[in-house]
């Protein structure tokens, strides 16, 4: 096959291509019915949305929040459970479209030097539709709300359970990040 017609027939194709791709029509003629049928397409993307702290769902905030505790002089000697003196009460949402998500939390022992306090001394009361994981553990399975979409939304209250009498930690801030995680299965 010569250049010259290589070029042609790629040419003609390239004019025709748009007619191979048009529309559905009928013609009829008298008085009968004309019917054509269109294809519509709705391409939904998966997601999952995860907020912990202040922020809005749906948008990327590297914002970490702080839960405070800062006991009192009368709490450094005794056993009990301390509130939180700022950001105790944190807002979480988990949105998804894809059916289960395993969530999960993970977290060293907040430390201070050379001193530590474990992570199970810190207790998350849970009030709304998304449970607290427990740190550490296996991750839970959180189940749609509606079809294969999830929408939950909790306020977190978090907790110290100071053991000041009976294994008292030496002076200093302690200190650890939690991470939580959000995954499909």
């Amino acid at each position: 096959m010569n250049k010259a017609l290589l070029l042609k027939t790629t040419l003609a194709l390239a004019l025709a291509t748009p007619l191979l791709a048009s529309a559905e029509s009928q013609l009829v003629t008298g008085t009968g019915t004309a019917t054509a049928r269109l294809n519509l397409q709705v391409v939904i993307p998966g997601f999952i949305a995860l907020k912990v702290g202040t922020g809005a769902i749906l948008s990327n905030t590297n914002t970490v929040d702080l839960v405070n505790f800062v006991l009192t002089d009368p709490q450094v000697g005794v056993d009990g459970n301390i509130a939180a003196t700022s950001g105790g009460v944190v807002p979480v949402q988990l949105l998804s479209n894809i059916g289960n998500v395993n969530f999960a939390s993970t977290g060293a022992a907040l430390t201070s030097g050379p001193d530590s306090i474990p992570l199970s001394q810190i207790a998350v009361a849970s009030a709304g539709t998304l449970p607290h994981p427990a740190f550490g553990a296996a991750a839970t399975t959180v189940t749609p709300t509606s079809g294969r979409t999830i929408n939950r939304t909790s306020n977190w209250t978090f907790s110290y359970n100071h053991q000041g009498a009976t294994a008292p930690v030496g002076a200093g801030t302690y200190t650890t990040q939690v991470t939580y995680t959000a995954v499909a299965p």
